[in-house]
């Protein structure tokens, strides 16, 4: 896997289980995997094999296709997925999330 999609991965990975409200711990638990492995590769120290990857997505509950659903809009839009990414990642997320909708709202 090259650097780059791995790099990807593990944001992703970081980002779906914190939007899921998840801890390392309970993620780890469900994925049957290390806590302190997990924590590696959210922060894209390590490669994963594709089994623990499906594990991971699996402990988080989703399937592969909606895993993989930022990579569509990565190739449609680039900048919008830079942002999607930004705002996902914020601490601030809930109040980003909600200033967005009343801007999509101002536009109807």
């Amino acid at each position: 896997m090259s650097a780059l999609l791995n790099k990807r991965i593990a944001t992703q990975i970081r980002v779906y289980r914190k939007h899921k409200k998840m801890t390392l711990e309970g993620l780890s638990k469900k994925a049957d995997i290390d806590d302190t492995y997990l924590g590696r590769v959210e922060r894209g120290e390590i490669n994963i094999t594709l089994s623990t990857l499906e594990k991971i997505i699996d402990g988080l509950g989703m399937t592969e296709a909606e895993f993989f659903g930022f990579l569509d809009l990565e190739s449609d839009d680039p900048t919008l997925a830079k942002l999607m990414r930004e705002v996902k990642q914020s601490p601030k997320r809930d109040k980003l999330t909600k200033t967005i909708h009343e801007i999509i709202d101002l536009t109807k």
